[in-house]
């Protein structure tokens, strides 16, 4: 057999296991649906109601709209759309003649890293005009590891991790006259997702966590070590660290401690 064929039976293996998986091809990044049939056309400037129907974080969209079930009464096609804060148009197609339900595929918006971005969407029917406001949000990310700023944990011992995680350092004393710090949560390396209240009363010391509500943070896990002996840490690894681990709120004895390395390495899911 030929290279062309072993490609072409290559391919065909290739499409037959993705669909026995439920991976489509042409949709293995999926689209974002706009049904305009669907939409309340007297809420388009609602704020909320654009949020909950308009809005969306996948890599591109589609358009549907029903248009008629003659071939007689097929109509013009066009969409448009422009990114409306710079005013930029994007996309300009002319389907030409369509009847029955129109589905333009799918249309990739440009990256727009950690930004909120506003498309306005214009389809035209025929004498009939659809514009559509649409909220390109940024990704979502999954899985991501964070922690408290501070100091990394290969700086005290480059054996420790590979990894960018950071603890924080505590002078017990001077916190306990303060009462509480505020600490930034760092996520990816890279986002402000939060910060993190440390509070000392007496021997005890406590970590409770708030998040910023429009990044939608979910906790997948999360473990607070206060650390006495530095140099006596071999991994930084919550798993292997053979450190007491403790919940977020919970008292923690600090009795006797001068300083403390905070470490909260956490696992999160966050809007970017």
């Amino acid at each position: 057999m030929g290279s062309k064929g072993t490609l072409a039976l290559a391919t065909v293996f290739l499409l037959v296991v993705l669909v026995v998986l439920g991976i489509h091809p042409a949709l293995a990044e999926s689209s974002f649906l706009i049904d305009v049939d669907s939409l309340d056309m007297n809420r388009l400037k609602d704020t909320d109601y654009i949020g909950q129907v308009l809005s969306s974080n996948n890599a591109g969209i589609r358009i549907r709209k029903y248009i008629s079930n003659s071939n007689e009464l097929a109509a013009p096609v066009r969409l448009t759309l422009v990114q409306m804060d710079t005013q930029t148009l994007i996309f300009d197609k002319y389907y030409d003649y369509k009847s029955g339900t129109f589905d333009s595929g799918d249309i990739y918006l440009p990256f727009g890293g950690n930004q909120t971005i506003p498309f306005l969407v214009t389809l035209y029917v025929g004498d009939w005009v659809y514009a559509l406001p649409f909220i390109h949000l940024p990704p979502r990310l999954e899985q991501n590891s964070a922690c408290t700023y501070g100091v990394r944990m290969r700086d005290f011992n480059a054996a420790l991790t590979q990894d960018w995680l950071m603890g924080t350092m505590l002078e017990i004393d001077s916190l306990r006259s303060q009462g509480s710090i505020t600490i930034p949560l760092c996520a990816s390396n890279n986002y402000l997702v939060g910060q993190a209240t440390v509070t000392v009363t007496g021997d005890t010391l406590r970590v409770d966590l708030a998040f910023l509500s429009n990044a939608n943070v979910e906790v997948a896990s999360c473990q607070v070590f206060c650390i006495r002996d530095v140099g006596s840490l071999t991994t930084a690894d919550p798993r292997r660290i053979g450190e007491p681990a403790y919940g977020v709120g919970q008292s923690i004895d600090i009795s006797g401690a001068d300083t403390v390395l905070l470490y909260v390495p956490m696992t999160l899911n966050f809007d970017s």
